[in-house]
């Protein structure tokens, strides 16, 4: 395409487009790239203007006025289409959903103002979909296809830093004469696909500019990897992101996040909200959160919790020190009655199984809830259909704990016992909840 005459690579670099001088047809200079313009809504983004600066002032063109693109210098067809601006203006349409970044809660015929693409993405932080890892972008590749000009990826490898510097001719140079055919210099680009670009915006981006960085992809991502992603993040960066999702996936990230930053990402969230994120999150994890807010707060989120059954098991466990097995263990607790039978064991785990962590034991109790003795899941399924669990159940020298005890023997106690798990309760041997290896093992691998 007559467009691209001067340009014989496939794939153009933005580091090498910035700062070109921008002329029109005629001979008039008119500034240099600053930015370019892209449409937010494609996976792979066209570009629609190109942004330029000349004695304070930006002014952008219409993709459509460009006559030339190239390293060496920009052509517009006639200054008169010049717009001044540091946004790109564009109508969007009801009918036309965006697919990427972009807020998908737009109304019909809105006006809205994008930022440059390099200003929204250049030199910040970026969630790498793909890696599922946060990730600094360095430069901008962008591909010929016909007459038009298209985002590709995100360059996130030393190259992209190299070449912004000026140094990629000759660093290449020397890297093809002294570094082996298989370098990884001169493999691997260090470039990501832009479909998994999720850009983060900073205070520079004007407000009524959102990103749809809460979309299926992000909300699909295990809470561990997510919870990584969040940690990796700045503060505000980390804040964007937690406040765009859904509040069950809000509780299950939260649960994997670092206690600090956990506080981090609520200390501005009103009580309501709050609220939401609590109710969907273990009521031993929940009080873990909110026993690092003051007694006020605290009162206020719990008053906001429309289950009064999760209210009253949050408050009960903020009741005791968060080291000891009643700021420790779970209430959700997998329990039968002594009558029942395998079959109904079995029908009861189907029904429940969402509500509860996990079952390795199951705990047989008498209607005041007080703990009679316990049998094992497997013990279970290995018996015949119609089996009573008082038959088969364990209810000599039970293993249990009181809400007092601290975590340390709560360890010991599992460790001598060799416990998946160990029975909480209280002097009237009431069920109160359970301790599982995994609640311990974060007190213990932070033990100095």
């Amino acid at each position: 395409m007559a467009i691209f005459s001067k340009l014989t690579q496939s794939i153009i670099y933005f580091s090498k487009v910035y700062r070109v001088p921008v002329e029109s047809e005629n001979g008039e200079r008119l500034g240099r790239v600053v930015d370019l313009f892209v449409d937010f809504e494609d996976i792979y983004p066209a570009v629609l203007a190109v942004q330029f600066y000349d004695r304070g002032y930006y002014f952008y063109c219409d993709w459509s006025e460009i006559t030339s693109f190239s390293y060496e210098r920009v052509v517009i067809r006639d200054s008169k289409s010049i717009k001044i601006g540091k946004t790109y203006s564009r109508e969007v349409n009801e009918s036309k959903e965006p697919r990427h970044l972009f807020s998908d809660r737009l109304d019909a015929m809105e006006i809205v103002d994008y930022p440059g693409v390099a200003k929204l993405v250049l030199d910040k932080q970026i969630v790498d979909m793909h890696g599922k890892k946060v990730v600094r972008v360095n430069d901008i590749h962008l591909v010929k296809v016909g007459s038009a000009l298209r985002v590709t990826h995100a360059d996130i490898g030393v190259k992209g830093v190299i070449r912004r510097l000026g140094f990629d001719a000759v660093i290449d140079h020397l890297s093809k004469r002294l570094l082996p055919k298989n370098s990884k210099y001169l493999k691997n680009e260090g470039a990501i696909s832009w479909k998994y670009v999720h850009a983060i915006p900073d205070k520079s981006i004007k407000k009524h500019v959102e990103l749809n960085v809460a979309n299926e992809d992000i909300e699909n991502i295990h809470p561990a990897d997510l919870a990584d992603i969040l940690e990796d993040l700045n503060l505000q960066g980390r804040k964007q992101l937690f406040g765009q999702l859904d509040p069950e996936i809000q509780a299950q990230t939260l649960s994997e996040i670092d206690m600090d930053k956990q506080v981090s990402l609520l200390e501005d969230v009103a009580p309501e909200v709050t609220a939401k994120i609590i109710e969907n999150m273990d009521p031993d994890e929940a009080a873990d959160v909110l026993s690092e807010f003051d007694d006020a707060e605290v009162d206020e989120i719990i008053s906001q919790i429309h289950d009064n059954e999760v209210q009253e098991e949050i408050q009960e466990l903020l009741d005791y020190d968060e080291d000891t097995a009643g700021g420790i263990m779970s209430t959700e607790v997998f329990s039968v009655g002594a009558s029942d039978t395998k079959e109904t064991i079995l029908e009861k785990i189907i029904s429940e199984h969402e509500n509860i962590e996990s079952i390795y034991d199951i705990f047989v109790v008498d209607d005041k809830n007080i703990l009679l003795g316990y049998c094992s899941l497997a013990a279970l399924l290995t018996r015949r259909e119609n089996v009573v669990v008082s038959d088969i159940m364990e209810n000599k020298d039970i293993k249990y704990l009181a809400p007092t005890d601290h975590w340390k023997k709560i360890a010991l106690h599992m460790s001598k016992y060799n416990l998946i798990n160990v029975p909480i309760v209280d002097e009237q041997r009431e069920l109160l909840g359970i301790v599982s290896v995994d609640d311990i093992l974060p007190w213990a691998l932070n033990e100095k």
